[in-house]
């Protein structure tokens, strides 16, 4: 289960009830999928950056191949396209 905070922030919960607090980095949706796919990191290793998708809104999940194939591409444009870098300043 997770929670997205104002401050985007995302709670993460476990089954045990355990939270814990994880930065967005950003996210996106793919409509052919009806998911949405959240890059998210930690605060203290913000170079390590895990994706995980949601198709309803309350849970997360592991990528499929194909998934993690397409989530590759979409931060390498995060990372290194002029556009999206002249829009992150």
């Amino acid at each position: 289960m997770f929670e997205i905070t104002e401050d985007n922030d995302m709670i993460l919960t476990d089954e045990d009830g355990v939270q814990e607090k994880v930065k967005i980095l950003f996210y996106f949706h793919n409509d052919q999928r009806g998911k949405d796919y959240y890059f998210l990191y930690r605060p203290e290793t913000p170079d390590e950056v895990t994706v995980l998708a949601s198709s309803d809104g309350e849970s997360l999940e592991e990528l499929t191949d194909e998934e993690y194939d397409e989530a590759e591409q979409v931060f390498e444009a995060y990372e290194n396209d002029p556009e999206i870098l002249e829009a992150r300043k």
